[in-house]
C-alpha cells in the first residue's frame, strides 16, 4: 500500500514564520527530523498566500529548508491570507471563487514556489480542503495534475465539495487529468463524540489507532492511504511569543513513523515522486471501523493532556 505523509504548513497570524511554522524547532523542523532518523518522505504542502502579505523571504525559507532536508514541497493556500489588489476572502473558501479567480490564485501560488526554489509543482491541497469542480478546472490549467482534497471526517469543518464526485471513495481516484489522493478516514466508535468518521491526522488519533487504521486499509485492499499533519499539531503559543511542545503528539508522531519504516506493507512516497497509474481502482473499498479499545485510550490519553496542561498553566 502506498503511503503518503502529508504537512500542511500554515502561518495566519503574525507573519513569524520561526514562530508559528517552526516553532523555533518545535514545528516543521521536529517532523522533518524523525522521518529523516527513520528514513522517510514526506510532503508538505506549503501555503504560497503568505508572500503576498509578508513577502517570498520567508516561504523560501521554508521551502529550503524542507527540500535540503530531502523533503517534497507543494501547493497549499488559503484564500484569506492573500493580500492582492482587488481580492478579498474573510471567509476562506476557496470554492466560494468562480473558476478564473481560483486559476489566478493556483497559478500565482505556482509561481511562487517557482521562485521560491520548488522547481516542480505537481500537487496541490486547499486550505480546509475547500476545493470543488472549478478547483479542478484551475488545477489542470496549471499542471497540477495530483490532488489532496478529500475527506469524509465531516466533524473537523473540512470544506470539501468533491467528496462524492470522485467514483471512488476513500482511496486514489481520478476525474479528468487530475487524481485525488483523499485523506484516509474508518468509522468512528464512539461517533457521539468523533461524528461518524474520523480521519488518520496525528492529533486525530492515538497511536494505537493510527496503527491498527492503516493495517485495517491494507487489508481491506486499499492502495493509497494519505496520513495529514500540521507543525502546530505538536507545539501550542503561549503569548505569541514561546513555543511549547505537546508531548502527546510528539509521542503519536514518533509511533506512527517508527511503524511505519518497519512495516513490509507500506510503500512510504511523496507526491513528487509518485506516478500514479493508469489503471486506478474502481470500486471503493469497504468501511472500516476504528478499534472500541483504543479509541477510549485515545479520549483518556486527550483528557490527561488537558488536566496536564491546566495543572501547568500560570496561576
Amino acid at each position: 500500500m502506498n503511503v503518503f505523509l502529508t504537512v500542511d504548513v500554515d502561518v495566519y497570524y503574525t507573519g513569524n514564520y520561526e514562530l508559528e511554522a517552526r516553532g523555533h524547532g518545535l514545528g516543521i523542523d521536529f517532523i522533518l527530523d524523525v522521518c529523516n532518523r527513520h528514513g522517510l518522505p514526506s510532503t508538505f504542502f506549503v501555503d504560497a498566500m503568505g508572500a503576498t502579505q509578508w513577502g517570498e523571504a520567508p516561504v523560501k525559507m521554508i521551502c529550503d529548508l524542507i527540500q535540503g532536508a530531502g523533503h517534497d514541497v507543494q501547493l497549499h493556500l488559503h484564500p484569506n491570507v492573500a493580500r492582492i489588489d482587488g481580492f478579498e476572502d474573510t471567509w476562506d473558501l476557496l470554492w466560494r471563487h468562480d473558476r478564473d479567480t481560483q486559476s489566478m490564485l493556483l497559478g500565482l501560488g505556482v509561481e511562487i514556489l517557482n521562485r521560491c526554489g520548488v522547481q516542480t509543482v505537481n500537487g496541490f491541497r486547499a486550505g480546509a480542503l475547500a476545493a470543488n469542480e472549478d478547483t479542478l478546472r484551475a488545477m489542470q490549467e496549471h499542471g497540477l495534475t495530483l490532488g489532496s482534497n478529500r475527506d469524509r471526517d465531516l466533524k473537523s469543518s473540512l470544506e470539501s465539495k468533491l467528496n462524492d464526485l470522485f467514483p471512488v471513495q476513500n482511496d486514489v481516484s481520478r476525474v479528468g487529468s487530475v487524481t485525488d489522493l483523499p485523506v484516509s478516514v474508518l468509522r468512528s466508535p464512539i461517533p457521539w463524540t468523533d461524528g461518524t468518521y474520523r480521519h488518520l491526522e496525528v492529533c486525530a488519533l492515538g497511536a494505537l489507532e493510527m496503527r491498527d487504521a492503516l493495517i485495517k486499509l491494507e487489508r481491506a485492499g486499499v492502495t493509497c492511504a494519505t496520513i495529514l499533519t500540521h507543525p502546530k499539531e505538536f507545539f501550542y503559543m503561549k503569548d505569541g511569543k514561546q513555543a511549547i511542545p505537546i508531548p502527546k503528539n510528539r509521542r503519536r508522531l514518533e509511533h506512527l513513523v517508527k511503524f511505519l519504516a518497519g512495516w513490509e506493507s507500506a510503500n512510504v512516497v511523496t507526491f513528487g515522486d509518485w506516478r500514479p497509474p493508469v489503471e486506478l481502482p474502481s470500486t471503493s473499498p469497504p468501511e472500516m471501523r476504528l478499534n472500541p479499545l483504543f479509541s477510549m485510550m485515545r479520549l483518556i490519553e486527550q483528557g490527561i493532556y488537558r488536566v496536564e496542561r491546566k495543572l501547568s498553566a500560570p496561576r
